[in-house]
């Protein structure tokens, strides 16, 4: 019985280091040697539609407008629209103020969740690129050119952006802000073969030929460039192509959001299978997601196997560690509100509450539960703009300055080996 308890355990053991370092070696053996082209001269950029999807946005609608013109590309080639879901809170009265400035208002009364709404804001676009965008994202000046340069290379029909984050001083914030740096670095290892396999939704641009209406029921960031893929297309990842949020402030929003996301993930990886994206996705998204996904349940089980194999000191210590980590993340969600909060108990935190969300979003699933409309986190819209026009600044001034970061030595280290 015991041998039988050590295989159970060293399976799912090795299948969580593959999840976060096997996949990742996969993918940099994968891209080794493979380089992107981009556009250098202005006149070949192409025309652009960036399309804000809303939904009672009134408190960030404003900045979000003012920070959309302030962008840095040609005026005769970038076209602003707001596509609104059902909005009744006066958030179309402020979008009008502004039809005199190239910011086109689509209107959709009755509320049909954002895939929905984007299916219809498209219809008549006739614009080169599409650029998608939400209320609460706000763009670096140079965001868009720089998403635009990629499809210079005539295989290219997606590009990602790179969302960060500002005011993550709780342990909520800290831990989204190091998830979203991993899923950046995996970004980059997928890009390096053309096969980013989601998009960030508050930043990723298409082919506006390449458009195909997206299911209610499915992400539009993960099925669009799932079928771009398909029609032969690549996806890539720019890192300057930056987009800023204010994370979610309370557990509660995070959970519910991170809950949400899950499920209809694993809708897609239904819709996924079905609409023949290729070996290579799927591959992709179970490495990448699915399996991921499952360490929620995978969690309770490695330790009760583990707890029967505490007779021999490599198990008893791995028994230890895991049940330390476990107070850590205990006391990580007790003392959740001490903005210095250090990493020996914000990541362990995290880490717990997100398969936690796992968890239960694979129950909910099971149980044939769906999300079509989103229900945004309110903490998000309640910013300063100011927040964000220092941390563009900040970003300016880090590649002026002649001594980088510790940040930009990370970054530079990861260069050196993708």
């Amino acid at each position: 019985m015991e041998s039988y308890l050590k295989i159970v355990f060293i399976s799912l053991f090795s299948l969580i280091l593959y999840i976060y370092a096997g996949y990742p070696l996969v993918l940099f053996i994968a891209g080794l040697f493979k380089r992107k082209s981009k556009i250098e001269n202005e006149s070949d950029l192409p025309s652009v539609a960036l399309i804000i999807s809303v939904h009672n946005e009134y408190k960030i609608i404003r900045d979000k407008i003012e920070n959309s013109l302030q962008l840095d590309y040609p005026q005769n080639k970038l076209r602003i629209v707001v596509a609104s879901d059902g909005s009744d809170d006066g958030t179309i009265d402020i979008i009008r103020e502004y039809a005199a400035r190239n910011v086109v208002l689509k209107a959709f009364e009755k509320r049909s969740g954002k895939s929905a709404t984007l299916n219809r804001a498209l219809v008549g676009l006739e614009d080169d690129i599409v650029v998608f965008s939400d209320a609460n994202a706000f763009y670096r000046k140079d965001a868009i050119r720089k998403l635009a340069c990629n499809f210079k290379d005539p295989e290219v029909g997606c590009v990602v952006g790179n969302l960060t984050y500002i005011d993550s001083e709780s342990n909520v914030g800290k831990g989204e802000s190091l998830y979203w740096r991993y899923e950046a670095f995996l970004n980059r290892l997928e890009s390096r073969i053309k096969s980013v396999l989601v998009a960030t939704g508050t930043i990723f641009a298409i082919r506006r030929e390449l458009y195909h209406p997206v299911c209610a029921d499915v992400a539009n960031d993960f099925q669009i460039p799932a079928d771009i893929a398909s029609q032969g297309f690549g996806v890539v990842y720019e890192r300057e192509a930056v987009a800023t949020e204010k994370v979610s402030t309370f557990f509660t929003e995070e959970f519910k959001r991170k809950y949400r996301i899950i499920i209809r993930g694993l809708t897609g990886f239904s819709y996924l299978r079905k609409n023949s994206c290729g070996k290579r996705r799927i591959f992709q998204f179970i490495s990448r997601k699915l399996l991921r996904w499952w360490i929620g349940p995978i969690l309770p089980v490695l330790f009760a196997v583990n707890l029967f194999l505490v007779n021999e000191s490599l198990f008893l210590g791995l028994f230890v560690f895991q049940t330390l980590f476990y107070l850590l993340a205990l006391i990580g969600y007790i003392t959740g509100g001490e903005p210095k909060q250090s990493k020996i108990f914000y990541i362990p935190f995290y880490f717990v509450m997100v398969n936690l969300a796992a968890f239960s979003a694979i129950v909910t699933y099971i149980s044939g539960k769906r999300f079509s409309v989103w229900d945004k986190a309110e903490t998000t819209r309640n910013i300063n703009i100011s927040h964000f026009q220092r941390h563009d600044l900040e970003i300016v001034s880090k590649k002026e300055s002649s001594s980088p970061s510790p940040d930009e030595k990370w970054r530079n280290k990861f260069e050196k080996i993708t």
